[in-house]
């Protein structure tokens, strides 16, 4: 397998949590999203992975 060291712009994946008017948000760029611009379905592939496992913690956290 080719490695594709441009993945390295899109990790680790960026998180933000900060408080407003007494709410929490918790917030996230779609793995998804960020990875399509290397045309590359394995990474796609993981990136959709770890697009749910984000989600399930966000979910979690409220």
């Amino acid at each position: 397998m080719e490695k594709r060291i441009e993945v390295g712009y899109f990790l680790p994946c960026k998180v933000a949590v900060y408080e407003k008017e007494d709410d929490v948000y918790i917030g996230l760029l779609n793995p998804t999203v960020l990875i399509e611009s290397l045309k590359d379905d394995h990474l796609t592939m993981i990136a959709r992975e770890v697009e749910s496992t984000l989600k399930e913690v966000v979910d979690a956290a409220k």
